[in-house]
């Protein structure tokens, strides 16, 4: 059996607040007269999606039942402006609980999917945040990194959706001394997400958003290894560097496919490796040229908001064509409905030269065509 709620679409901004007040009142009866009906059935999935109106309490409440029953699918999405703190603990064998989302801590012996997805206006570090969930295998997280992991177990995931974020003060501390200038200290960390990502290295696919990006970059330290890793998924941001995405596939020597939603990140001001083309005239070591990826696809080509965007665009896959040793196949996610703009974008991409490298497979995919060669 699967139960699913959701009271975001009635709990809309223009609902008066008397309205919202009876809207949350019998949203909470429904589910906990859903849940008490059907008490003594098997359940596979629980979902369940609100905001702030419907508080803490109640969803604890709902999770710890649903985890006492064995339930092998839990996605939990909070939307809130405020935090959600709480005083009471709720203590049972397989539950989460304790001042959620101060502190967070699941365990179960028979979850095999977890979605939690928490997101503030303005982020609040958790206290702490523990998953004892030995057979997980899928794994969707979104929140604010805490300040500890106590007890990170994902022996069986296979899995993993990261979105991982700083708070506003965090990404200032990180970027920016007092007088507004990059701070290039190496080492330096404003938070340690470091237990979790290490937690998840035994994954065979992973996504990860630019917010989990800047995360690597200035919240953990090693860089994780990801051996068993064959299938990475990468969201970019025009604002958010490249840096510790060098370092993350350096550390994925088993990598077959490399996937990019966009391409636009900022410029980096460090020295040392890089997936970008060098304007000067000095050659940069790359960690492409040794990369194991044998399919490379670009989701979201063509999604620009200046001229020289698709310049930019054009350069990095040219670039990856270029270096990459092992690469089979390029797929290409163009977002136009110009036919001859798909025609044209092919046609230079099949003119530059792979000399020593493997044959690669180029395809251009817009809403009207789909065009390959080799």
């Amino acid at each position: 059996m699967n139960l699913e709620f959701d009271d975001s679409i009635r709990m809309h901004p223009e609902v008066r607040r008397q309205e919202r007040d009876k809207i949350r009142r019998l949203f909470i009866e429904l589910v906990d007269r859903k849940l008490a009906l059907h008490r003594n059935d098997p359940l596979n999935r629980f979902s369940i999606k609100c905001k702030d109106d419907v508080g803490p309490a109640p969803v604890i409440r709902w999770i710890s039942q649903v985890l006492n029953r064995h339930v092998t699918e839990l996605v939990v999405h909070i939307s809130s402006y405020w935090s959600w703190p709480l005083s009471s603990q709720v203590d049972v064998s397989e539950t989460m609980c304790q001042e959620i989302w101060e502190s967070c801590s699941v365990s179960s012996i028979t979850l095999k999917r977890l979605t939690f997805l928490f997101n503030q206006m303005f982020d609040v570090i958790p206290k702490s945040v523990s998953f004892d969930t030995p057979n997980l295998v899928y794994f969707e997280y979104s929140d604010a990194i805490a300040d500890t992991y106590p007890k990170v177990n994902f022996a069986s995931l296979v899995e993993a959706s990261l979105d991982l974020r700083m708070t506003d003060d965090q990404i200032s501390k990180a970027k920016f001394s007092e007088d507004g200038l990059f701070k290039e200290e190496e080492g330096n960390m404003v938070g340690n997400a470091t237990v979790l990502l290490m937690g998840i290295c035994n994954v065979k696919k992973l996504y990860i958003s630019y917010n989990t990006l800047e995360v690597l970059a200035f919240c953990c330290k090693p860089m994780p290894v990801y051996n068993n890793l064959v299938h990475l998924t990468i969201k970019t941001h025009r604002d958010v560097e490249w840096e510790s995405l060098t370092a993350l596939l350096k550390n994925c020597q088993n990598l077959e496919t490399l996937v990019f939603e966009g391409l636009l990140h900022r410029e980096g001001m460090g020295s040392g490796e890089c997936l970008c083309k060098n304007s000067e005239e000095e050659e940069v070591p790359t960690c492409l040229s040794s990369s194991p990826v044998k399919i490379l696809e670009i989701m979201k080509f063509g999604d620009i908001c200046e001229d020289e965007d698709m310049d930019k665009m054009m350069e990095q896959v040219e670039y990856f064509l270029e270096t990459m040793p092992n690469l089979e196949q390029l797929i290409i996610h163009y977002e136009t409905d110009i036919d001859e703009d798909v025609v044209e974008v092919l046609r230079q991409f099949q003119m530059v030269s792979r000399e020593g490298l493997s044959k690669c497979k180029i395809q251009v995919i817009s809403d009207n065509l789909n065009l390959s060669s080799t």
